[in-house]
């Protein structure tokens, strides 16, 4: 909607537009004009215009084909018409919210702060009100005054939480800025959950913050003139220990100069308390029998890919515990939050595919249906057991014996290069004639520059003496991967031979009614062309019953529950105009069938389509190029990046 209002202003505008002029009538911050000025430099090309800036006066247009211009006007319009009524929502929210309890807010400001007519306003009115509806609220409007949302304190907090934890909107920056930095207070509730002996996940810490937050703005700026009417009437105030987090509500009433009140108090607790994992909750499921169950399923999936997750013992352990908590859990009908959901189910998709036969599993023989959030939660210990294996791969290597031409510095940088592949390890370096100590320091791995005379019983890995970068990633592939298949570069993190498979014979541009109707398509067309396998559309199809595979900034990637293609082959369809279902987007879809022996591929695969996501610009350019060649070279752009996860 910005965008549209944006470029609209340009157009109608017979003057230059300042800067001041946009941020005050969108009511954002200046970064975010900024962001989108840039967008709307960079699409001017080939949408009719030039955008223009002169310092000190501000932006302009110059028009340089009308109809291209109006095309990309209404394109605008019409590809965010279906985001409209939902920012409209949040930002007539946030104005409500920002003006106080006690005043109205009148329909001209609201208006005029949208950048949308009196009519148009009037025509959201109701729907405004029925979202307020479902937090037990009421929009009151009062004739010659204007709007202003009534109900219960703690339902407004609730209301202005939800805003402030949707993401980047105007209430979440207004909080912000009237509250100032809170780095103090993250300390203490940090300091009082370790005092405490708490478990409280991260996604439930940003929660307390946002109503450590939202109370003082709600004090202050809202409920300015302090009422005390605010109650909690679902639990009960002497079951509650007030000793935990005190420090930090008496630190908040002293810095902002406010009271809390015995309703205010007990709201925080409440939700402390439902942000709590309890460790005192009794599971009704039988140990013994989920131990068993569990270790029939993990050898099957260890037969079934390689793996060998029924032989460790902590990880079965671990994971028995949790499950059981978990079960507990449902039985209590209390869920965690996961916030990290969305790079586990992308970066690390074969790992999270069998975590979801792992909730068939639970659901065929126990009975309980797990939420997605939980089985992000579940899938850490997977992940756990990865690490452990590269580990106990990197700790058998406790004694390296590193042979070298000489004895003088050469031997010591090239010991210093090893350690960064062995951190724990001890290192020794040896001049080729003094082979004898080397038998002496029993290694468990050489590493020789000359050629040896004997044979030793451990691995000897011959090396040059000057070793690049490129050298020690060969040598941690060649000892860290379970097999040579496994090694080549094209497996690693950031690769980008996976490009090739993106096929010319399965790059389209097409239109869809419906995200599984498209995939089933994709699938046929699949199996049609010789990739897949007979029943590759239902393996899609499964997959996708157990958890969307369409994921942010409108890409998706389906795949079967399980890889075992005919040939490795990526499809790519273009969906041109964008499908919407959900309240997702989606643009670009990539299916992935893999063979067995190519199942590694796709890590790197799903690294590239993760760090494409992270980048709205580069998504843009390759949905309006709609090229195959495009498509390559941007992905094996962001192949070099490395974001850090």
């Amino acid at each position: 909607m910005r965008t549209y209002l944006i470029l609209k202003a340009l157009i109608d505008s017979s003057d230059y537009v300042t800067m001041a002029f946009f941020t005050s009538k969108l009511n954002v911050s200046k970064r975010t004009i900024q962001n989108e000025l840039s967008y709307l430099k960079k699409e001017g090309e080939d949408n009719g215009y030039e955008l223009q800036n002169t310092y000190g006066k501000g932006y302009s247009l110059k028009v340089v084909d009308v109809r291209n211009l109006n095309h990309f006007l209404n394109k605008l319009n019409s590809n965010e018409s279906t985001d409209i009524q939902g920012h409209l929502i949040n930002d007539e929210l946030c104005i409500l919210l920002s003006t106080g309890k006690r005043k109205y807010t009148s329909t001209s400001k609201l208006s005029d702060e949208l950048g949308i007519s009196s009519t148009s306003l009037y025509s959201k009115v109701n729907t405004i009100s029925e979202y307020l509806n479902s937090y037990h609220l009421r929009l009151e409007r009062k004739s010659h005054y204007g709007l202003r949302i009534v109900g219960n304190p703690s339902n407004i907090r609730k209301l202005m939480m939800d805003l402030y934890m949707h993401g980047e909107n105007r209430f979440k920056e207004l909080v912000d800025e009237k509250v100032g930095n809170y780095d103090e207070y993250e300390r203490l509730v940090q300091d009082s959950i370790r005092n405490n002996k708490l478990k409280i996940g991260y996604y439930e810490f940003q929660i307390i913050m946002c109503w450590l937050r939202v109370i003082v703005f709600y004090k202050l700026f809202f409920d300015y003139k302090n009422d005390n009417d605010s109650t909690i009437t679902d639990v009960k105030s002497d079951l509650i220990d007030f000793s935990k987090f005190g420090d930090v509500l008496l630190k908040l009433q002293h810095n902002f100069q406010f009271l809390l009140n015995i309703g205010d108090v007990t709201e925080f607790y409440h939700l402390v308390e439902h942000s709590t994992q309890k460790d005192g909750i009794k599971s009704n499921i039988n140990r013994k029998k989920l131990t068993s169950e569990l270790l029939i399923f993990f050898k099957q999936i260890d037969r079934e890919n390689h793996t060998d997750y029924s032989s460790d013992k902590f990880f079965l352990d671990n994971l028995v515990t949790h499950l059981e908590f978990l079960i507990a859990r449902l039985d209590e009908k209390i869920t965690y939050k996961n916030p990290l959901l969305l790079e586990l189910c992308i970066k690390y998709s074969m790992i999270f595919d069998i975590v979801l036969k792992l909730s068939s599993f639970l659901k065929d023989r126990f009975g309980y249906e797990t939420s997605n959030d939980e089985l992000g939660l579940v899938a850490v210990h997977f992940l756990n057991h990865s690490e452990k294996e590269r580990k106990n791969r990197i700790n058998q290597y406790e004694k390296v014996a590193v042979i070298c031409t000489n004895d003088g510095g050469i031997s010591e940088l090239v010991k210093t290069r090893f350690q960064s592949i062995f951190p724990k390890s001890e290192i020794r370096s040896f001049p080729f004639w003094d082979y004898s100590e080397v038998k002496s320091f029993h290694p468990k791995i050489i590493f020789s520059s000359v050629p040896l005379k004997e044979n030793p019983d451990i691995p000897v890995i011959y090396i040059k003496e000057l070793l690049s970068d490129k050298d020690l990633e060969n040598i941690k592939r060649m000892l860290f991967l379970k097999d040579d298949s496994t090694s080549e570069n094209k497996y690693s993190e950031h690769a980008t031979q996976y490009l090739s498979l993106i096929k010319p014979d399965l790059f389209k541009i097409t239109s869809a009614d419906s995200y599984l109707n498209l995939i089933n398509d994709m699938s046929k067309e699949m199996i049609k062309k010789g990739y897949a396998y007979k029943n590759f559309d239902k393996d899609v199809a499964l997959r996708e019953r157990y958890m969307s595979t369409v994921y942010k900034n409108g890409i998706a990637i389906p795949h079967p529950i399980e890889m075992d293609g005919k040939e490795s082959a990526i499809s790519l369809y273009i969906v041109n105009p964008k499908l919407v279902e959900n309240s997702k987007d989606i643009k670009l879809v990539f299916m992935i069938c893999l063979t067995k022996k190519d199942s590694s591929y796709y890590r790197s695969i799903s690294n590239g389509l993760f760090q494409l996501m992270q980048n709205e610009v580069k998504i843009n350019e390759l949905y309006k190029k709609a090229d195959l060649n495009i498509t390559r070279s941007i992905l094996r752009e962001l192949g070099g990046i490395d974001y850090g996860f």
